[in-house]
């Protein structure tokens, strides 16, 4: 009698718990948002949050508040997010910064993948592989020639060392076998302006290049997407032309603290998946030349795991460090 006691005690206890939990995720949320974005504004992670800010306000009852905590290359907001309450009110927006990093630096402080909880993935962007207008070379098979028959007459830009577009280059440059001299500068602006001005042979970086090879000043190679560009039809994917092994791209996704209740996961996901996927979130983001997505905790967790392990790879072969 007395075990029958226990195990009905027992039962009793996970059957309380798990009321709690979806009572838990029934109440939530009680209060406003804050979501923390580890960039200034107006970058492209935080365009995309305030893309979709409206829609989720709207569909939470709630206000969502976008903190911007930019500094110690996004290592500064990505812990604010870590050491959290996991009570769903502080999430994070990531980008590829949040699973490159813990691969280049000692003392990142986190793991992507077990302090933190994904949510949903809001889009991925491709990058594209631009060089000047002036370079004689107007295909990717084309600038590989180039560069093997004038060795050390290439360089590359990048918008910093680690970046997307850095590993993205990297990937590029080991897979084809070439030798180019790397030149990092402070951000995408920057590194977009020196290959504009010929300072740099070769550059691979996102939209925000995309009227520089509309107007001719640019050419654009290919891009790492799956598909097309709708603003650059004239541009292959290394996908088309054969060449599937390039294809690091840059995202933007939500992640809560680990241990964040699991009812309280799924309430976030419901209003920012939902978001994502309404027609005029998704005619935004698409105008931003980025690909919709809203996918699920589990899809964005094998998405980010994924992407940890090809990245880690690219920096590996490449050897690129940062501390």
């Amino acid at each position: 009698m007395r075990v029958h006691s226990m195990c009905v005690l027992a039962v009793a206890i996970a059957a309380a718990a798990l009321a709690g939990q979806d009572a838990r995720g029934q109440e939530f949320p009680a209060k406003p948002i804050r979501i923390i974005v580890s960039y200034a504004a107006g970058g492209g992670t935080d365009i995309t949050t305030r893309v979709a800010q409206a829609k989720v306000t709207e569909m939470l009852g709630w206000r969502l508040i976008v903190d911007n905590r930019a500094g110690g290359g996004t290592l500064i907001g990505t812990r604010a997010v870590q050491t959290a309450s996991p009570d769903g009110y502080t999430l994070g927006a990531m980008d590829p910064a949040f699973i490159i990093n813990p691969a280049l630096l000692n003392d990142a402080g986190y793991d992507p993948l077990k302090d933190f909880a994904p949510v949903t993935l809001f889009a991925t962007a491709p990058l594209i592989l631009m060089v000047p207008s002036s370079l004689p070379a107007r295909t990717v098979q084309e600038l590989v020639d180039y560069g093997k028959a004038n060795p050390g007459k290439l360089n590359y830009g990048s918008p910093g060392g680690g970046s997307a577009g850095h590993l993205a280059i990297e990937q590029f440059r080991t897979f084809f076998g070439l030798k180019m001299a790397h030149i990092p500068y402070k951000g995408g602006t920057p590194a977009l302006s020196a290959v504009v001005a010929g300072e740099v042979s070769i550059l691979v970086i996102g939209a925000n290049a995309i009227p520089f090879i509309q107007d001719g000043r640019l050419r654009g190679l290919a891009a790492t997407s799956a598909k097309r560009l709708p603003a650059l039809p004239a541009v292959p994917t290394f996908a088309e032309l054969g060449f599937p092994q390039v294809n690091v791209q840059t995202f933007a996704g939500l992640v809560a603290p680990a241990g964040t209740p699991r009812p309280v996961i799924q309430r976030l996901h419901a209003a920012f998946a939902g978001a994502v996927q309404t027609p005029d979130v998704k005619a935004k983001l698409e105008q931003l030349n980025q690909f919709p997505v809203g996918n699920t905790p589990e899809e964005f967790a094998a998405f980010l795991q994924e992407n940890m392990a090809r990245l880690a790879k690219v920096a590996r072969e490449a050897n690129v460090k940062l501390d």
